[in-house]
């Protein structure tokens, strides 16, 4: 019995392992911003996680239109084209399951190395969130960015917008999607860490995404064409998707999902601030089998018809092509995606963040 024992957990590690190895991370290449000064020798080591968001893609929709071409009567009627590509066996549960273990595990850094943890007790009268809601977890919900969950992991417990509480408030961007500037930095979280006597604020966003969109330019120049392909990724990432109010047929709308770590300290001239970012996403294999959904149109040649000897009617049809697709994912092996990825990015910006309190 004792031997059959010893070969049944020889069994699970060794399946463990080789489930470990099936996923390979890619370089993790981190950048900060530091916007302030550097921490003091004696400064507090008392941290309040101000928020602490996953973003999950599901799926994917990319649109192409053109509008309809004409010389002398002569020409194509106006085309769209539209991709689709979606994952099935996506779980909530173990999305759920390794964001709670990725809070567990950042909570447990911080306090093996000396750090104190703040409840809300303390932070629930202050002024900067005297307009905010409690919000907490656990939750696993569709975001107001179309084609991403949202989690949140069980234990988090803090504050936010009602807006952002009741699931409504998305990253959308404005006209210039790809600006980046200070502005996106801060939540002038300086302030609160001020009402909080200077502790230390963190906020942490994680963002997994696996598509890549956008058809081919070459084809693009002969009618509409959309693409959209796997890549499975962790780090920030602009996704766009079909607008829902916009009068142009072809317009899409660019939602910015971030990927960053945060912490603010102090205020006015003694303030530490800073933001740890990837230089580049870091890419996951063994997950998703590569995969792509493309749709093209040229549209319709315009046809002319001659009515008696006095009318000559052009017909331009409107033409619409779609493709969608779905592909199997192990929920699992999707999930432990996210954990591997997140874990080595949070570890990267925590060995940062022991070293200036060192």
């Amino acid at each position: 019995m004792q031997l059959q024992f010893k070969y049944l957990v020889f069994l699970v590690f060794t399946f463990s392992m080789f489930f470990a190895a099936s996923q390979t991370l890619g370089e993790v290449k981190s950048k900060f911003d530091n916007l302030g000064m550097n921490p003091k020798n004696k400064a507090s080591k008392r941290v309040y996680i101000n928020s602490f968001n996953v973003f999950v893609e599901v799926y994917r929709e990319d649109v192409d239109y053109k509008a309809k071409r004409e010389f002398r009567g002569k020409g194509r009627g106006e085309a769209k084209a539209k991709a689709a590509l979606g994952l099935v066996g996506v779980e909530g549960s173990s999305l759920q399951e390794k964001t709670d273990q990725l809070y567990k595990e950042f909570l447990d850094d911080l306090k093996d190395n000396g750090f104190e943890i703040i409840g809300n007790e303390l932070v629930k009268n202050t002024k900067y969130h005297s307009k905010s809601t409690p919000f907490k977890g656990p939750i696993v919900r569709e975001s107001a960015n179309p084609g991403i969950l949202e989690v949140i992991p069980s234990d988090f417990s803090g504050f936010t917008s009602l807006k952002n509480a009741s699931g409504k408030k998305s990253k959308k961007s404005g006209l210039f999607p790809g600006i980046k500037g200070l502005g996106k930095l801060a939540k002038n979280t300086n302030m609160l860490s001020k009402q909080l006597d200077n502790a230390i604020v963190i906020d942490i966003n994680l963002t997994l995404t696996w598509s890549k969109t956008g058809g081919s330019w070459l084809k693009s120049l002969g009618g509409a064409n959309a693409k959209v392909e796997t890549y499975l990724a962790l780090g920030e990432k602009t996704v766009s998707a079909p607008s829902k109010n916009g009068k142009s047929k072809g317009k899409e709308d660019y939602y910015i999902l971030p990927n960053d770590f945060t912490v603010a300290q102090g205020s006015g001239l003694k303030k530490v601030t800073w933001k740890g970012y990837l230089k580049k996403p870091i890419p996951i294999d063994g997950v998703l089998d590569n995969t792509k959904v493309e749709s093209s149109n040229k549209g319709d040649m315009a046809k002319t018809y001659d009515i008696g000897n006095l009318f000559r009617v052009t017909e331009w049809n409107s033409t619409i092509s779609e493709n969608a697709k779905f592909v199997e994912v192990d929920g699992e092996k999707f999930a432990d995606a996210l954990y591997i990825s997140g874990k080595a990015f949070i570890d990267d910006q925590l060995d940062y963040l022991f070293d200036k309190y060192k």
